[in-house]
């Protein structure tokens, strides 16, 4: 595996969502690649950092536009 593919699913790795093969793979690119860990392991850090962020309400006014640009992008 090369790095930018590493690159590409490695948030999905981290996330679990990934099959097995893929796992394996990335895992053994990961084990040979110095850069790449070093990596994987500072965006593990930022994703447990945010996950352990207590929730925030959007406010209300951010919360509508958001929804008016979906709506536009989606057309629905």
């Amino acid at each position: 595996m090369e790095c930018r593919r590493l690159f590409a699913r490695l948030s999905e790795y981290l996330d679990g969502e990934l099959p097995a093969g893929i796992c394996d793979e990335l895992r053994a690119h990961l084990d040979g690649c110095r850069p790449c860990a070093a990596f994987a392991r500072e965006l593990e850090a930022t994703v447990d950092l945010c996950r352990s962020l207590p929730p925030r309400p959007v406010p209300p006014g951010l919360r509508r536009r958001l929804r008016a640009l979906l709506e536009r992008e989606t057309g629905r």
